[in-house]
C-alpha cells in the first residue's frame, strides 16, 4: 500500500509539473507558436460544426458587388454614385429593417452632385449604417497619430464609452482614416470594418470595440445589432461579458476575452447567407426582383470579388468575403449562438486535473500500457473538445493538454528510468555476491519482489558451523588455514546457491543463509534442506581429498528452522546489510550446536519438517527447549530426500528409532530401551540411539514426575 501510494505521489507531481510546464509554454515562452498550433485545431472543430449547416440563410441578405455587376455595370472605381443610392433607395422603400454599407466611401470631385444626393437618400433611410476604417500611424509616409476625431464629424452620435480602468482593455487605434464626414453624420449609426486577425492570418474572432480618443466604436455588425434591441449603454466584465443594457437593465451579455474580443460562430461555408447580385438590385425592376423579399430584413452591401480587396482568411476558407464575416458576426449575435472558450484559470486547472491523473495512472501500470493509455487519452480528449465544441459551442484547448499527456508520460518514465536505474545499481551491490546471478536478474526484472527496506515474511534460515575448528586452527599455520577455509566456504556456498539460498553471512567458519529471501523460488524448507544434504555430500569429497593431501579433514554441524521472520536492509544509515531476524532465526541458530547433543550433523525445527515433509527422510530426535527459548520444539534428524534410495539397515533404523521415541515418551522405558538395543546391533555407532539409550536407563532409575512431557532443556547455546 505503501509503494503505491509512493509511486502515485511521484505520478501526480510529475504530471502537475507537465501541466505547468505547458502552461508557461503556452502563456509566456511561445503564446504565438503554440496558439497557432490550437487555431488549427479550432479551424478543424469549426469546419466539423458548419458540416451540418442549412443551405442558405435568408434573414439576412448580402447584395453582392460580384463578377456580373462589373460586367455589367463596369469598372467599379467608375460607377457613378447614384447607383449606391438608387439600392439605398430601393431597399429603403423595399422595408429592410437594417441596411450595412461594407464600403469605404470617398468624396466625388468629380460628380458632387451625385454625393449630396447619396447622402439625402441615407438621410432619409434612417437605417443605413456606414464603415468607418481605423489604421496604425505611418510616420514614414507622414501619417502621424490623430490626436482626435476630425471636427466634421459628430462624433458623439456614435461612440460609447466605459470607465478607463475598462477602455483600456480595448484595441487602441490611432487613426480615423474615413474622411467622408456628411455621409457618416447622414448614417443611423457607424461601425467599424476592421477585422484583426490572428498569428496565423485567420479571422476567427471581432473586437467588437474600437477604441480611439478613449471613445468606444463598434464594430459595423455589432452596431446594427446594438441599435436593433435598443441598447443605450454598455458594461464590462473584464474576461468575461461584455453586457448590453437598456434602462439600465442587461437585455444581453457575450461572452468575450480580456481584449473584448467575442468568437465569430459562422453558420456556414461561402454563399450560406442568400446573396443578391447588386446589379439585380439597381435593375430590380427589369430583373422582376419583388421587393417584399427585403422586407424586414437585414441588408448588407458588400463584395466578394478578389479585386476589390475584402477577402480574407477565416477557419475554413482562405478568401472568404468580409462582408459575410459580418454577416456571420450578425448572426451570431442575434440567435446569441455565442461560442465559448474556457478562462485561462480554467485551462490551467484542466491541464493539470489531466496530468495529475495520467500521471498517476501511468506510474502504476507497466510501459505497454501506458503507451497505449497515452493514445487513448490524448485520442479521448481530442474527440471530447470536438463534442463540447459540436454539442455546446464550448471551445477546450486540446494541443496543450495532449502536450501534457505526452511530457507527463516522458516525466515519468525518466524518473521512472533514473530511479530504476538506482534500485538496480542498489540490487545489484546489495545481492550479487550473497544470491546466484540469475536470482539477481529476477530481481532487476522485477523489483517488486523484494521490500528493501525491511518486511516480515515466511523464509528458512540454515546455520552451519565447523565442529572443532578452534583445535584445527591452533595446529595450522595462518596461511594453511586461510587456504583450508576458503576452499570449505567456497564448496558450502556454491551448494547454497545451487538451492536458490541467500548467502547471508560469514563469521569465522560458520556460514548463515536463508531460502525464500529476497526472491522466493518453490519450496524453501525443502531447498534448505538439499543444500544442507549436498553441502554434506560435498563435505565427504573434500575430507577425502584433504586427507590425501594431509590436511584437516572438516566436519561441519547444520541447523535449519523455518518460520516468520524479518528480512531486509539491516544497520546504519552509512552501512547495513540484508539480513534475517526474529525468533524464528535465533532458533535456527540454536538448532546447530545441538547436534552435539545427539552427535547429528544436521538437525530441522517442526516448521521445516511440516512444510518439506512430503520430499525427505528423517528421523524425529526429541521435544527440545533450547537456552533462552520457553516453548520446546520437536525437532528431527534429516537423513536424505525422499527421491533417494536409503539402505535396508537406514529404512530399519528410522523406523526403529520412531518407534523408540514413541516409547519413550509413554514412559516405556523397556520398551524403548530394546528399540534402541536393536539399532545398535544394527549400526554401533548410531549416536541418537546411544544417548536415549543412556536417558532410559537414568529414568528407570530415577522416574520423572508424573506432569513429565517428554521435553529436554538444553543448558548451553
Amino acid at each position: 500500500m505503501k509503494k503505491w501510494f509512493s509511486k502515485a505521489l511521484y505520478g501526480a507531481i510529475l504530471g502537475l509539473l507537465s501541466a505547468v510546464i505547458v502552461w508557461v509554454l503556452t502563456e509566456y515562452i511561445a503564446e504565438e507558436l503554440m496558439y497557432s498550433y490550437e487555431a488549427q485545431t479550432y479551424d478543424w472543430r469549426m469546419e466539423k460544426k458548419i458540416a451540418d449547416a442549412p443551405d442558405v440563410i435568408d434573414d439576412i441578405i448580402i447584395v453582392d458587388i460580384d463578377a456580373r455587376s462589373i460586367q455589367k455595370l463596369g469598372k467599379f472605381s467608375q460607377w457613378p454614385r447614384q447607383y449606391h443610392t438608387k439600392v439605398v433607395e430601393f431597399l429603403s422603400d423595399a422595408g429592410a429593417m437594417a441596411i450595412g454599407l461594407d464600403i469605404l466611401y470617398d468624396r466625388d470631385t468629380w460628380r458632387p452632385e451625385q454625393d449630396v444626393e447619396f447622402v439625402n437618400a441615407v438621410q432619409q433611410a434612417g437605417n443605413v449604417y456606414n464603415a468607418v476604417y481605423f489604421a496604425m500611424a505611418d510616420s514614414d509616409n507622414f501619417r502621424y497619430v490623430m490626436p482626435e476625431e476630425p471636427e466634421a464629424f459628430k462624433a458623439r452620435e456614435h461612440y460609447y464609452r466605459l470607465p478607463n480602468v475598462k477602455m483600456r482593455h480595448f484595441r487602441e487605434e490611432e487613426r480615423f482614416e474615413s474622411d467622408f464626414y456628411e455621409l457618416l453624420n447622414a448614417s443611423r449609426g457607424c461601425g467599424h470594418v476592421n477585422f484583426k486577425p490572428d498569428v496565423d492570418g485567420v479571422v476567427r474572432s471581432i473586437h467588437l470595440f474600437s477604441r480611439f480618443n478613449n471613445h468606444l466604436y463598434p464594430s459595423l455588425g455589432f452596431r446594427i445589432f446594438m441599435d436593433l434591441i435598443q441598447v443605450d449603454s454598455v458594461s464590462f466584465d473584464v474576461g468575461k461579458h461584455l453586457n448590453l443594457l437598456r434602462d439600465e437593465q442587461i437585455i444581453s451579455q457575450i461572452p468575450v476575452d480580456k481584449n473584448g474580443d467575442m468568437l465569430i460562430n459562422y453558420a456556414g461555408r461561402f454563399k450560406t447567407f442568400r446573396y443578391i447580385s447588386f446589379y439585380d438590385v439597381l435593375k430590380a425592376k427589369e430583373r422582376n426582383l419583388d421587393p417584399r423579399y427585403f422586407k424586414n430584413k437585414i441588408v448588407l452591401v458588400g463584395t466578394s470579388l478578389p479585386g476589390l480587396f475584402d477577402l480574407r482568411s477565416v477557419p475554413f476558407m482562405q478568401a472568404f468575403p468580409g462582408v459575410e464575416i459580418h454577416a456571420n458576426i450578425l448572426n451570431t449575435l442575434l440567435k446569441q449562438d455565442f461560442i465559448k472558450a474556457l478562462k485561462n484559470h480554467e485551462t490551467f486547472i484542466m491541464l493539470a486535473g489531466i496530468g495529475i491523473i495520467f500521471g498517476i495512472i501511468i506510474s502504476l501500470i507497466s510501459p505497454l500500457l501506458s503507451v497505449i493509455l497515452t493514445f487513448v487519452f490524448a485520442a479521448g480528449h481530442i474527440m471530447l473538445s470536438l463534442f463540447l465544441f459540436l454539442q455546446n459551442n464550448l471551445w477546450i484547448a486540446t494541443v496543450s493538454p495532449v502536450l501534457t499527456i505526452v511530457i507527463t508520460l516522458t516525466l515519468v518514465y525518466l524518473y521512472r528510468y533514473v530511479t530504476e536505474e538506482r534500485n538496480k545499481r542498489f540490487i545489484r551491490s546489495t545481492f550479487s555476491h550473497f544470491v546466484t546471478k540469475s536470482v539477481v536478474d529476477e530481481l532487476l526484472a522485477n523489483p517488486d519482489k523484494i521490500k528493501l527496506g525491511g518486511e516480515k515474511k515466511n523464509c528458512t534460515v540454515l546455520f552451519s558451523d565447523v565442529a572443532g575448528f578452534t583445535s584445527i586452527s591452533e595446529k595450522l599455520q595462518p596461511e594453511d588455514l586461510v587456504t583450508l577455509l576458503n576452499e570449505y566456504l567456497t564448496e558450502m556456498t556454491n551448494t547454497v546457491f545451487e538451492f536458490d539460498g541467500m548467502l547471508d553471512k560469514y563469521e569465522g567458519d560458520a556460514i548463515m543463509a536463508v531460502f525464500g529471501a529476497p526472491v522466493e523460488r518453490g519450496n524453501h524448507a525443502f531447498n534448505a534442506c538439499a543444500a544442507a544434504l549436498g553441502m554434506q555430500k560435498r563435505l565427504v569429497k573434500l575430507r577425502q581429498r584433504w586427507a590425501k593431501e594431509g590436511k584437516p579433514e572438516l566436519a561441519a554441524r547444520i541447523g535449519i528452522n523455518t518460520g516468520p521472520m524479518v528480512v531486509g536492509n539491516m544497520g546504519s544509515e552509512n552501512r547495513f546489510d540484508y539480513t534475517a531476524m526474529g525468533d524464528a532465526v535465533n532458533l535456527g541458530a540454536r538448532l546447530e550446536p545441538a547436534n552435539k547433543e545427539y552427535g547429528t550433523l544436521i538437525m530441522i525445527g517442526n516448521q521445516t519438517y511440516e512444510q518439506a515433509k512430503e520430499s525427505i527422510v528423517v528421523r524425529p530426535l526429541d521435544l527440545l527447549r533450547v537456552k533462552g527459548r520457553e516453548e520446546p520444539e520437536r525437532v528431527y534428524e534429516l537423513i536424505a530426500l525422499s527421491n533417494e534410495t536409503l539402505s535396508d539397515v537406514q529404512e530399519k533404523i528410522v523406523e526403529l528409532f520412531t518407534r523408540g521415541f514413541e516409547n519413550y515418551l509413554k514412559k516405556n522405558w523397556d520398551w524403548a530401551e530394546n528399540y534402541f538395543r536393536q539399532i545398535l546391533d544394527l549400526k554401533a555407532d548410531d549416536q541418537p540411539s546411544k544417548v536415549y539409550l543412556q536417558r532410559c536407563r537414568e529414568f528407570k532409575e530415577n522416574p520423572p514426575a508424573e506432569n513429565w512431557d517428554g521435553v529436554y532443556s538444553m543448558t548451553y547455546k
